[in-house]
């Protein structure tokens, strides 16, 4: 049976916990391995002072007695002079074969200090009983251990609670995106793994997403097929009246121009279905200025309204494989641009180089400060920010350039600007430029 995995917030309690318990080990060693080291000095400067004292004593011809167990310190502190053979019987047993210097002896459960030193009348034997000090280092051990116990308790209660302040952001959201897609969980998950249970609600969150995108794609098919429907049958009535040879000249404009914003429409829908895709359709060839010329058509009658001139310098043998529709709505969106903003002006269509088409105007251009911004949604600096908001039209504002800006960049195009609002060259140039695989 696979070993269940901890919660985060045991994780997050376990690894405080244990790095602070660590720490807490390493300083409770230290602080009682130096408090033995104070000890073990203190008790060595001890003997080296006596040992300094006696041998002093020597020097100035004063007798020491062979064993000297009375010294300032007490019993604690013994000394014995050995000159002949017959003297070291007087040591004890544990000191007999002891070299110069400095031993620590643990002979039963007393820890002595014996320090061997040389001098003029034989060697010199001083032991200090230590088994005091031991008993007081153990003590601070204790006192020591039972902090450290203390202190990596109250550590464990601060990882909780730090733990709780981790992992309590995680389950906020975990519970609010339980709440945007309720349901039951489309996969096992404990209730205290928090991972998964958050992984568990993104998955829900997810499958509802694609849920909703797919009903709006449904629904987003019908309606245009009952719009083109509809279109098609407002279309078909239109040219049927054509036919009628008691209509007057008038009438026929009027069932042409019906027709045109019919054919307006319809390729709109289009666009608007090749701007929701993911990723752009297959392309057919496309005169340029063919395109050019028919979206001219649906925006005539309110650029001449405007004062807005046009002249289309494409060439008809610019033929490109590309999206149709897509280039439409670049191309009206751009052309609606200088109708709103440019005009009175005139707006000159041409050819760039082998791969580019260019939308040059003569109206007042745009701020420098302003230019990189054109392409923003809702940005507009021009001619149309000087009325009023509620005066504004209600179906553009700011949105045309945004929107061509983003079916050139789904279509892998480029679209450019730059305009001048003073000297000679005065007014505003956008340059689309295809993608090099596009060429016929």
């Amino acid at each position: 049976m696979k070993k269940a995995r901890h919660s985060l917030a045991q994780r997050v309690v376990w690894a405080l916990t244990g790095s602070a318990a660590l720490l807490i080990v390493v300083l409770c060693t230290v602080f009682y391995l130096a408090f033995d080291q104070m000890e073990d000095d203190m008790v060595d400067a001890v003997l080296v002072t006596e040992a300094a004292h006696l041998q002093e004593q020597l020097r100035q011809g004063q007798p020491i007695p062979r064993q000297q167990s009375q010294t300032a310190l007490g019993a604690i502190l013994q000394s014995w002079l050995i000159a002949t053979p017959q003297d070291a019987a007087l040591l004890p047993k544990p000191l007999r074969t002891l070299s110069l210097g400095m031993h620590i002896l643990s002979p039963g459960d007393a820890t002595w200090h014996v320090l061997v030193a040389d001098t003029s009348a034989g060697k010199l034997y001083l032991r200090y009983d230590a088994t005091v000090h031991e008993a007081r280092v153990l003590e601070f051990g204790w006192i020591v251990l039972a902090l450290g116990g203390l202190s990596i308790a109250l550590a464990f209660v601060l990882a909780k609670w730090l733990g709780s302040l981790v992992v309590g952001p995680l389950l906020d959201l975990t519970n609010r995106l339980s709440g945007w897609a309720p349901g039951a969980p489309d996969i096992t998950v404990r209730s205290d793994d928090e991972v998964g249970r958050l992984i568990e609600a993104f998955n829900r969150v997810q499958d509802r997403v694609e849920v909703s995108m797919a009903f709006e794609r449904e629904f987003a098919s019908n309606l245009g097929h009952e719009i083109r429907t509809a279109l098609t049958a407002i279309r078909s009535d239109a040219e049927l009246l054509q036919m009628d040879p008691a209509l007057s000249v008038r009438g026929h404009q009027r069932l042409e121009r019906m027709a045109l914003h019919v054919d307006t429409i319809s390729s709109s829908l289009a666009s608007a279905e090749s701007l929701s895709r993911d990723m752009p359709v297959s392309g057919t060839e496309v005169c340029v200025r063919d395109r050019i010329e028919e979206a001219w058509l649906g925006l005539e009658a309110e650029a001449t309204r405007q004062g807005l001139i046009f002249v289309n310098d494409v060439p008809a043998s610019l033929v490109r494989t590309l999206d149709p529709y897509a280039l439409l709505m670049v191309v009206r969106n751009l052309i609606r641009n200088a109708v709103d903003h440019a005009a009175p002006a005139a707006l000159v269509v041409s050819q760039a180089d082998k791969n580019s088409i260019a939308f040059a105007d003569n109206g007042a251009g745009i701020a420098p400060d302003a230019l990189p911004l054109v392409f923003e949604r809702y940005f507009s600096s021009r001619r149309r920010d000087a009325l009023p908001v509620e005066l504004r039209p209600e179906s553009r504002r700011g949105l045309g350039l945004a929107i061509a800006k983003q079916v050139c960049e789904r279509n892998g195009w480029a679209l450019t600007v730059q305009s001048q609002q003073t000297g000679p060259h005065a007014g505003t140039v956008f340059t689309l430029r295809f993608r090099r695989d596009a060429s016929s």
